[in-house]
């Protein structure tokens, strides 16, 4: 970051010496924003500047600095042809080229802030401005009440409210004041109305809920005593004063006209309630500027003895609180109330705190648009407001646009060195560069370790002990972050950082995600794990009345200010201590119902939906250490409180002897490990507070232990059985049951495992390099290219044992590239080369069933043989070679290698650049002499070559080191994404998403360093992740890139790299090199100019800036994902919302009446079938446990899981006995052999021009199609070579001689029929 002018001191000059003091905030009203001043006419409207002689008045860090660079307006005419250009117009012609990467980004900030910025006495808020003019005449003309009792108050206000036609009555806090409660209530009309907050300072946004207009009403002092600050009494007349003060404007018709009157809390807390005035939709100037004006109570600074409010003290007796008549202990002893204190002090400062930011503002001009612009920032990035479902989140009340704001000012006024290791901001900063200096202070700085202060004469000791996260404000009396919760702050740190990391991108601007980003408030795709959690509210907080009162637990859980806030707090705190390891973030977030939004009672069941961001290595841990008991007994007895018997005394090999947590054995999957975490939250929840997980999430032996040994405070919360007991519904753990097959389900998943395929690989790898004595050349590599070798298949690679016949309904093959020692003694014809490669391989199958007699060897052809078709693994149409004549398929033999150990086959081709150099050379031949036809082929013969033997080991390795070294959850997100394609039949074949371009989607959301949100670490998350990119990005305008290149973001984190760049500003985001990144922008302009994009899909990388390996989807292929992406986004939603699994099927269901003909397969026929998903995938509501039965499938006896680790060390060498099927056209052996792939792929080849065709290649039984309207549905005249079957139609007219014909879709049916004989069972017509 660049730090501006000095902040060094020096002597003021005579003029500034001479410059007049600031202002008041009233004359403020009154000079600069005189129709807005709420001040009425009487001298104690205005604030005097001796008011606040108690307030240490902080020193401004560099004051003079500020006005270093000003330079008088005599000296420099604007426009003058002659003069020089002032230091501001050097400096912001600079500013572009040296703080944003581009024009762009300077032009976006601008115009954000031009839109979304609102500013009083202009012409969109002059109705506003006259409201407010008409709400300050009500207020001061009320009349006065008289002092009455509890009893006569609430009868007053009663009586007043059912007059107005509005029953209402008196928001009084918990507890509300005891009948007889000695106090009166008075109202008399308020002297000072005074607009305060963002508006008259011009730091006012627009936002998705409109903005705040805050209106301060300073209750007189007469109606109150010295000692109010005691037991509620200031708040329970604050709330009489309220009331009144509603009952007014609702009873005064022109308010009524314009705005909805009603209760509101400011900050969500009970003990503040306030009058909230929306405008009514039909009112002019007013409805659609989106406002909200708020009237906060307020009293002077010399109302109660702020002096006495310190932190550490005690303001609410315990015996207030039971109701009891003994005297009170020694006050040293009581428990402190820090935010009971504070929230008479907020009230108490709010005029201080405007004439403080006021004063910044005159020092520095920038601030207010720096300030908007934080504010946008943090509106972007909190829940406040916005909706999950049906339900609308309270989000973080207290860390708002006003905390940040303060922070501005506390960098530009106090911040140095000496007390802080944050950023020096200088006055003549530009408005981004203050912005980027707090965002870089927050994303570094922890509030816990190191308090921040305005001043220097605040008890810091004092906070310290008593608040978490401690800002204290400029009177060195209030903590600004009083009732922020730890995860709020944590969760603030992490967003700053990533977006520390998006302004300081190297390559490209990122200013939609950084200011405009949706993802960044979406709570179901922002973290890891979302649980919904719905619980009875009164089983966690102390009976209020009665002998089981407890007076300090029922005064901590006032200290919230609302029940629910109490409960979240609990919640977040428990969940984050006992899961801290495990965990970088857990946040709890309230719903925002009406009780909570009033603040009167709260509702018996409450829902709070948790968000964690895991920890991607400790969170699949499948043990867990603790202290030990003998070093540590303090957190061994914690630790055992928190897991029960679940917590075990273990002896490591090191010799350490620590209790932990045990989660399953060294064979479990990576799919069960991804779940641990939920497991974790789900026995937590179920062992302290009696909430069931439904559907279950727990294993069998959990459930018994939890169930078995329950703590004594648990006993409040009743049994799990109980209907009223508290209900987990985890989405992560629900979506991952669909990438199983009816084969591997999530039981046989730890006996087949994508690491004992890539072992195997390795193996066998090794094996055949030993073949190097045996063959003319040596052996220099194998290049895997299937996707069961780099984590990202649909399932692992099933092994098949000789003991089971090797045999399956569809064996799989594992692509395989051998790689020879370079020679230049290959031929020059390539058909030569042909032949040569083939004897190659034979001779490799040779040589290696000579050392390995029992493995079996078979020479295929990738088309006429038995060979898989090589649309699965290709996709779009542009990229599958046709059967173009004379063109040899020799260079697609290959040898497929049944790989005893493991059981799997792999299928071996051979890489020879010196075919790639010929095909290239003969494609150029054929363009010479004039034969684009053959020139095509070959061309297309050669692309094909490249992408098997270049591209795809590349792409490969990519992957493979991305699973393997850098993110887990990357395999699970590609299988999911291709589970989810599959259903929706857009996968592969034809027309569909090739595998690879699936998987660089999936890569996107992980290697993306600065894209707002963390990396996941789950595969829900990625998923859903992808689900949002499909359905939001703009394909024709932004470039789409995957960078492999990018490190870790976290890790430089973790080893201090962002702390120690911070320090000078610079903030490195990792990744691609800038040549690279601008040769992506390059091909994508170019591809824009030439009109190639067309709203395609298109996925480039570093090695591939064109995008021409897996080619471009097409506009109606992207609309189509776009439209089921955000069908699938609201069916996720809906389920977190309802927390039920009913509608989750549905993202996996695809919709067949879109399409113009459905072909329905024998399922007999159909070998991958047993890839299909289970029954129990669309089970809901239960554990998913139960596997498929279809009548076809193979019954195996049943393995009890406690035995399995014994089998297995009982028969070493063994496979594991996996399901096996026989094949359906009675011929063992056939490996890759897919009918239904090749029968669409004939089809394509015969009617690709007429019809496009769709399929789930996982083994569906329906090929669903629709026909090309340019083809099908208009009669062309006849011709000879018409490439269509075609049927008169005399019914067209033309000016042609020639018989008009129309496509025969009937004999087109037939004739589809009789291609697919012994495969189709019927073809039904939707539309022709």
């Amino acid at each position: 970051m660049a730090t501006g002018g000095s902040m060094t001191k020096r002597k003021p000059r005579a003029a500034e010496a001479a410059k007049p003091k600031p202002k008041s905030v009233a004359q403020v009203g009154a000079d600069e924003a005189s129709d807005i001043d709420m001040a009425s006419d009487s001298d104690d409207s205005q604030i005097d500047d001796n008011d606040d002689e108690e307030m240490a008045e902080p020193m401004l860090a560099g004051e003079n600095a500020s006005s270093e660079n000003t330079t008088k307006t005599d000296e420099h005419k604007k426009g003058h042809p002659g003069a020089k250009p002032t230091n501001a117009e050097i400096m912001a012609l600079n500013e572009t080229s040296l703080l944003f990467k581009s024009n762009l980004f300077k032009l976006q900030v601008d115009e954000l802030l031009s839109e979304t910025s609102v500013a009083a006495n202009t012409k969109p808020t002059r109705g506003l401005d006259a409201a407010l003019k008409q709400i300050r005449d009500v207020l001061t003309s009320l009349g006065d009440v008289k002092e009455m009792s509890t009893d006569s108050a609430s009868n007053y206000v009663r009586k007043q409210s059912k007059a107005s036609g509005k029953l209402a009555m008196i928001p009084f806090p918990d507890p509300a004041p005891a009948v007889g409660m000695p106090i009166s209530f008075a109202f008399m009309a308020p002297k000072i109305v005074n607009i305060v907050g963002s508006y008259p300072l011009g730091m006012a946004a627009q936002s998705h809920s409109g903005f705040n207009v805050d209106v301060v009403v300073q209750m007189p002092a007469e109606l109150f005593q010295e000692r109010d600050y005691l037991n509620f009494r200031y708040f329970y007349k604050r709330a009489f004063y309220v009331a009144v003060l509603l009952i007014g404007l609702q009873q005064h018709s022109a308010i009524s006209e314009l705005f909805d009157v009603e209760f509101s809390c400011l900050r969500s807390d009970t003990r503040l309630p306030i009058v909230v005035l929306r405008p009514k939709s039909g009112v002019k100037h007013l409805g659609k500027l989106g406002c909200t004006v708020r009237i906060l109570p307020s009293i002077a600074h010399d109302t109660l003895p702020l002096r006495r409010l310190s932190p550490e003290r005690n303001y609410v007796r315990p015996s207030y609180i039971s109701n009891a008549k003994e005297a009170e202990s020694d006050e040293a002893n009581l428990p402190a109330t820090p935010q009971y204190s504070a929230a008479i002090l907020s009230d108490a400062l709010l005029l201080t705190h405007m004439k403080y930011l006021f004063e910044t503002t005159e020092m520095c001009p920038e601030f207010p648009r720096a300030a908007t612009l934080l504010r946008i920032w943090i509106g972007q990035r909190t829940a406040a407001g916005r909706k999950l479902g049906s339900h609308k989140l309270a989000g973080s009340q207290r860390l708002n646009g006003f905390v940040l704001t303060m922070l501005l000012a506390w960098l530009l006024r106090c911040a140095h060195s000496g007390s802080s290791s944050g950023p020096k901001l200088s006055g003549t900063m530009s408005a981004y560069q203050l912005f980027k200096g707090v965002i870089e202070f927050l994303a570094v700085h922890d509030f816990e370790e190191a308090p921040i202060q305005f001043g220097a004469e605040a008890n810091m000791d004092a906070f310290g002990d008593n608040f978490g996260a401690v800002f204290v404000d400029p009177t060195d009396s209030l903590n600004l972050l009083s009732g922020v919760q730890e995860w709020e702050l944590a969760e603030l740190r992490m967003e700053a950082r990533l977006t520390a990391l998006d302004i300081s991108h190297h390559v490209e601007d990122r200013f939609t995600r950084v200011f405009l980003s949706a993802a960044l408030t979406d709570v179901s795709a922002k973290y890891d794990h979302v649980f919904r959690l719905e619980v009875d509210l009164s089983k966690f907080l102390s009976p209020k009345h009665g002998a089981e009162l407890k007076p300090a637990r029922r005064l901590a859980e006032l200290e919230f200010g609302h029940p629910v806030a109490a409960v979240q707090n609990r919640i977040a705190s428990f969940l984050s201590s006992a899961l801290e390891k495990h965990t970088r973030l857990v946040a709890v977030h309230p719903c925002a119902d009406a009780c909570f939004e009033d603040g009167v009672k709260a509702m018996r069941r409450h829902v709070f939906f948790i968000g964690i961001v895991a920890d991607a290595a400790e969170a699949r841990r499948l043990v867990d250490l603790g202290p030990n008991p003998d070093a540590q007994p303090l957190e061994a007895s914690r630790f055992r409180a928190y897991w029960g018997e679940r917590a075990e005394l273990r002896r490591f090999r090191d010799g350490a002897i620590r209790l932990a947590t045990v989660w399953g054995a060294g064979e479990m999957s990576m799919e069960k490990r991804a779940g641990i975490l939920p497991r974790m939250v789900a026995y937590l929840l179920r062992r302290h507070f009696s909430v069931r997980a439904v559907p279950e999430v727990m294993q069998s032996d959990d459930l018994y232990v939890v169930d078995n040994a329950r703590p004594n405070n648990a006993k409040a919360f009743g049994l799990v059985t109980d209907p009223l007991a508290g209900s987990l519904f985890c989405m992560s753990t629900r979506i991952a049951a669909f990438t199983q097959t009816i084969d591997i389900s999530a039981d046989s998943a730890d006996q087949i495992s994508f690491e004992a395929a890539v072992s195997a690989f390795d193996e066998f790898q090794s094996e055949i390099k030993k073949l190097e004595d045996q063959m003319p050349l040596r052996v220099h590599t194998l290049h895997a290219v299937s996707p069961g070798l780099r984590y990202a298949s649909l399932v692992p690679p099933k092994p098949l044992s000789m003991d089971q016949g090797g045999d399956d309904s569809f064996i799989e093959p594992l692509h395989v590239v051998v790689e020879f020692a370079s020679s230049n003694k290959w031929p020059d014809d390539i058909t030569a080369l042909h032949k040569i490669k083939t004897a190659f391989l034979l001779r490799l199958g040779e040589s290696y069933t000579a050392l390995h007699p029992e493995s079996r060897v078979e020479l295929v052809n990738r088309f006429h043989g038995r060979g898989a078709a090589d649309g699965l693994l290709t996709g779009g149409s542009s990229l599958t070679l046709g059967a173009h004549e004379n063109m040899d398929y020799e260079g697609d033999n290959c040898i497929d290698i049944k790989h005893v150990a493991s059981g799997l086959t792999f299928r071996l081709s051979m890489l020879c650049n010196r075919e790639g150099e010929l095909l290239a050379k003969k494609a150029a031949d054929m363009k010479l002499a004039g034969l684009p036809a053959h020139a095509e082929a070959i061309e297309m013969a050669h692309r094909r070559w490249t992408r098997n033997h270049v591209w795809r080991p590349r792409h490969h390795r990519q992957i493979l080191d991305l699973c393997q070294r850098h993110h887990p959850a990357v395999s699970m997100t590609i299988r999911l994404l291709k589970r989810w394609l599959s259903r929706h039949m857009l996968l592969g074949q034809a027309v569909g998403v090739p595998e690879e371009l699936a998987e660089l989607l999936a890569s996107h959301v992980f290697t993306d360093v600065s894209g707002g949100l963390s990396e996941p670490a789950t595969g829900y998350a990625g998923f859903v992740r992808c689900l949002r990119l499909l359905a939001e990005w703009k394909w024709s305008e932004d470039v789409f890139a995957v960078d492999f290149s990018a490190d870790s973001r976290e890790a430089s984190d973790e080893d201090g790299v962002v702390a120690n760049t911070l320090a000078q500003g610079i903030w490195i985001s990792s990744g691609m090199p800038v040549s690279a990144a601008e040769m992506l922008q390059k091909a994508f302009a170019d591809a824009k100019e030439h009109s190639k994009l067309k709203d395609s899909l298109r996925v480039a990388t570093e090695h591939d800036p064109e995008a021409t390996w897996w080619g471009t989807l097409s506009p109606v292929l992207t609309r189509r994902l776009r439209t089921l992406a955000k069908a699938s986004l609201e069916c996720i939603v809906s389920c977190l919302d309802t927390g039920s699994d009913l509608q989750l099927p549905q993202v996996f269901t695809t919709p067949l009446n879109d399409y113009d003909f459905i072909i329905k397969l024998h399922r007999d026929v159909v070998c991958r079938k047993y890839e299909q998903l289970p029954k129990s995938a669309f089970t809901t509501d239960c554990v998913v446990e139960a596997e498929d039965s279809d009548d076809d499938m193979l019954e195996q006896p049943e393995i009890f899981k406690n035995l399995l680790p014994t089998m297995r060390q009982s028969m070493p060498g063994k496979l594991p006995q996996s399901k096996r099927h026989a094949n359906p056209f009675h011929h063992p052996g056939m490996v890759g052999f897919d009918p239904v792939a090749l029968y669409v792929r004939d089809l394509v080849n015969v009617y690709g021009d007429s019809m496009l065709l769709f399929n789930d290649v996982y083994g569906g039984h329906i090929i669903a199609g629709l026909w090309n309207p340019a083809v099908t549905s208009k009669p062309v005249p006849f011709t000879a070579n018409i490439l269509a079957n075609v049927l008169p139609a005399p019914e067209a007219k033309t000016a042609s001689s020639r018989p008009m014909v129309k496509y025969n879709i009937e004999a087109v049916v037939e004739e589809m029929t009789r291609l697919g004989e012994g495969i189709v069972d019927s073809i039904s017509v939707q539309r022709s």
